[in-house]
């Protein structure tokens, strides 16, 4: 515990001081995702809860409202436990969990799942579906659908191929979920694109972002 937080006359500043100490701990987690065989984010770690225990030392001290007046009022302040104080305290040990808390007070997530039908020997159906993760679908909802051609290009120099051709793109770059929650386009891919060729394409739909690895034919 800082020195900050020691000389501080409220218990509020114990409490406060382990919540950041928490979030600056989950935040350099968030900075340090597993990856997965394609250098994409696929995991990272989270932390539940965490439980303390503040031992600290209680000192009633008196103060004033002015200089005039007589009447004076006692207010506790707080300091970690330690066997060289000699001031007379009360002793006090206090338990507690912080617990993590889901975002959007605890309402379903977005889900997004894509799938790649070969129609020709350039055009691909993307099948794009939306919904919560309690199954439920997200309807008339925008869904962004773009090529990743920096993740693709990433990808295909692993295999010693080049960038993708400007000509293969998509139909669409927005599209609106029908009332089962699902929504079509479709990938052009151009003639001269090699065989091989890994097409990364990234859905984007509210808070959720999934990506599709398509490996043309």
């Amino acid at each position: 515990m800082t020195n900050q937080v020691a000389q501080g006359q409220n218990l509020d500043d114990f409490l406060i001081n382990l919540a950041d100490g928490l979030t600056q701990a989950q935040s350099t987690l968030n900075r340090s995702p597993v990856l997965n065989a394609y250098g994409q984010e696929a995991l990272v770690y989270h932390i539940p809860k965490m439980e303390f225990e503040l031992k600290l030392d209680m000192t009633s001290t008196s103060s004033s409202n002015n200089a005039s007046s007589r009447s004076l009022k006692s207010k506790l302040a707080f300091r970690p436990s330690s066997t060289s104080n000699n001031t007379q305290t009360a002793s006090s040990v206090i338990r507690g969990v912080m617990v993590a808390t889901p975002i959007d007070s605890g309402r379903p997530t977005p889900v997004v799942t894509l799938s790649a039908t070969k129609a020709s020997a350039t055009k691909v159906k993307i099948e794009l579906r939306g919904s919560d993760s309690v199954g439920q679908p997200l309807s008339n909802q925008l869904i962004e659908i773009n090529i990743d051609r920096e993740l693709s290009e990433k990808l295909n120099k692993q295999e010693r191929r080049g960038a993708l051709k400007s000509g293969t793109n998509l139909s669409q770059s927005t599209l609106e979920l029908d009332a089962n929650g699902y929504a079509t386009c479709q990938l052009s891919i151009a003639t001269s694109e090699q065989k091989k060729q890994m097409i990364a394409i990234s859905a984007d739909l509210l808070s959720k972002t999934e990506t599709l690895l398509y490996r043309h034919q």
